[in-house]
């Protein structure tokens, strides 16, 4: 049962909450397999963040631009979906989501923090907090939220 609570805890938190701690040097950052973004951040503790686009766009295009810089804001614009995280040198990282197709799409991006909380961003004005590794999920569809 303390696992459990444990998990239920760290699912409490909100993806304002979530964006907000994500902050530390881009360590790696490449583009995968069907044009998918992957970012490696590690923060002041030294603990690795990861995130991923599935169906969206960024900027800047080649992600060796990203390499060596910080990451000391991230947001999202509540109108647009766009995830905008500042970076060190005061420019930034934009993931801005595709038109989605489908309800099954996959989400527009995802971000695994180093405790295993995985946020996900669509396909419509969705989000989904879970927890990497345990099945318990809650989702965020206007003001509804299960788990």
């Amino acid at each position: 049962m303390e696992g459990l609570m444990a998990t239920v805890v760290a699912l409490d938190a909100s993806p304002a909450t979530v964006l907000r701690s994500m902050r530390g040097s881009i360590i790696a950052a490449r583009i995968a397999y069907a044009d998918v973004l992957h970012v490696e951040v590690r923060d002041s503790l030294g603990a690795l963040w990861r995130l991923a686009t599935q169906d969206a766009e960024w900027s800047p295009s080649d992600p060796a631009q990203l390499v060596g810089r910080s990451i000391e804001d991230a947001s999202i614009d509540e109108e647009s979906g766009e995830l905008r995280c500042t970076l060190s040198d005061g420019s930034l990282l934009e993931i801005k989501p595709t038109a989605a197709e489908a309800e099954d799409d996959p989400p527009y991006w995802e971000l695994i923090s180093p405790a295993g909380v995985v946020l996900e961003f669509g396909p419509g004005f969705r989000w989904q907090i879970s927890s990497a590794g345990s099945g318990h999920r809650a989702s965020l569809n206007g003001d509804a939220v299960r788990l």
